[in-house]
């Protein structure tokens, strides 16, 4: 943590769960916003504290930047299908549906924005440990739990998947090998959750766990 913060706030106040409280009170505020030249403005001033950030802890900036274009994808398709409609001369502009787009892609850039922020440098068992203090009912912070869990794994599937498809040589592009190669990788990725849900729930069982007791993380009453 920076000096500077650390001689106006106390070390407890970034605690990891505090954090997650903060983001979902935040991120509730940014659902209730409605004024552009707000949301534009927080967006800015998020971006110049988030590249401050990385430039104080020698980050590089394209993984981030990767994220972000990856992450806007969604919003180009919102405004393809908001920005136009069908009136009474045929297909014409949408400016309700512009402002909508609009609107929900500043939220979706504050939010993100927010996000990596308040969760700076948080990993996965931390992120664990902070949801287990959370004042959750235990079926939801173990639905967190293995939210988290299996995120991971299905991303260590799939670069695994990755770099098999790029020693074989395959190139993705514009053409019906390329949407039977996709639709082989959503397939083994859903098949490999389900076994995974599956494990999860038999060792669960054999740990003596029953959801609405009273447990905690390492399944002990």
């Amino acid at each position: 943590m920076s000096p500077v913060f650390q001689r106006f706030f106390p070390p407890h106040f970034f605690a990891p769960h505090l954090r997650l409280i903060y983001l979902f009170l935040w991120g509730l505020v940014i659902s209730a916003l409605s004024n552009f030249s707000l949301l534009l403005l927080l967006n800015g001033i998020a971006l110049i504290l988030w590249v401050s950030l990385i430039y104080y802890h020698r980050d590089p900036y394209f993984p981030y930047l990767k994220r972000w274009l990856v992450f806007n994808i969604f919003t180009l398709l919102l405004w393809a299908t908001l920005s136009w409609r069908i009136g009474t001369d045929g297909i014409e502009l949408n400016p309700e549906g512009m402002e909508t787009a609009l609107l929900i892609s500043l939220r979706m850039n504050l939010l993100l924005f927010s996000l990596w922020l308040l969760l700076w440098k948080m990993n996965d068992a931390v992120l664990v440990q902070a949801i287990g203090k959370l004042p959750l009912p235990p079926k939801l912070i173990w639905l967190f739990v293995l939210t988290v869990r299996y995120i991971a794994l299905f991303g260590e599937l799939r670069q695994k998947m990755d770099l098999a498809m790029c020693a074989r040589g395959y190139h993705a592009g514009l053409n019906r090998r390329t949407l039977y190669v996709t639709a082989q990788r959503v397939a083994l990725l859903l098949v490999h959750a389900l076994l995974k849900a599956e494990t999860a729930q038999i060792a669960l069982k054999c740990r003596g766990f029953r959801f609405g007791e009273k447990t905690n993380l390492s399944g002990e009453k």
